[in-house]
């Protein structure tokens, strides 16, 4: 059980953008939803990362999330697009519409920490993807020292990507301005739960106050679904995987690989 709701991240929408400016596997899910045309859903659509650059297409997208301040700045930013944001859960979300295009990103999927919440995640997709439609999400490819490719793997604390493996020590991260013009500073410790095969991470953040230093810290966990495992977990609700990646290069998946990029068609 956990001591907290997951979503201390998301709490602040602007210093979420500021921490992560990436596009990472943005244009892969934009050429995606310009393969099927949309409408297309988002689910955990944060701040319109992704959503946003497909609605510049011309394509209708709705965006998902429980997180409100984050759907408010994803309004904000969206402003004259073809796009809604709604509040709901991702387990329970009932929306009169199907679409052409489903989709996960920031390897959102992680959060979804135990079976019945992935079924349940599954099941609602199910229900509103297009019987010609593509489910599309990325995870995490669960990696420890002395896997295969290991030196390929990002360094501790460097990156999104890390081993699983306990940590008590912080390990230092990135670091970056806020909106005040202060520098912060990031670190982390982790800890695995192989039987639950969750990870839980600590943030920390450090910036100067006056003569003074405060610290602040955010914690999040996150399920790591293994390859076999999660090809099965789809079949059993319903979908065919047809492409698989191990990266955004579209390269194949392997041990090696950063990631697990999976794009499903409903089954019959």
């Amino acid at each position: 059980m956990l001591d907290h709701d997951n979503l201390e991240e998301f709490a602040d929408a602007a210093r979420y953008d500021r921490e992560d400016p990436s596009v990472t596997g943005v244009a892969f899910y934009a050429a995606l939803a310009a393969e099927t045309g949309g409408p297309v859903l988002e689910i955990a659509c944060g701040t319109g990362r992704a959503g946003i650059p497909i609605a510049r297409q011309g394509i209708a997208v709705t965006g998902l999330d429980r997180v409100p301040g984050m759907l408010a700045r994803a309004r904000r930013k969206a402003t004259g697009l073809p796009a809604r944001w709604l509040a709901a859960d991702a387990r329970t979300f009932a929306l009169a519409a199907r679409f052409r295009m489903i989709f996960l990103t920031g390897n959102a999927f992680q959060a979804f920490l135990t079976n019945a919440d992935q079924a349940a995640l599954l099941a609602r997709v199910r229900a509103h993807l297009a019987p010609d439609g593509l489910f599309a999400f990325e995870t995490r490819n669960p990696r420890w020292r002395g896997s295969a490719g290991n030196a390929r793997a990002s360094p501790p604390g460097e990156g999104l990507f890390t081993y699983l493996e306990t940590r008590a020590e912080e390990v230092p991260g990135r670091s970056y301005v806020d909106a005040d013009g202060r520098e912060v500073r990031l670190a982390r410790t982790q800890v695995y739960d192989p039987i639950a095969q969750i990870l839980h991470w600590t943030t920390y953040r450090r910036r100067p106050v006056g003569d003074q230093e405060e610290t602040t810290f955010t914690r999040i966990a996150l399920r790591f679904t293994f390859p076999q495992e999660l090809a099965a977990l789809l079949d059993g609700h319903g979908f065919a995987v047809i492409r698989r990646y191990g990266d955004w290069d579209l390269s194949p998946l392997t041990g090696a690989s950063p990631s697990i990029i999976c794009v499903c068609r409903p089954r019959p």
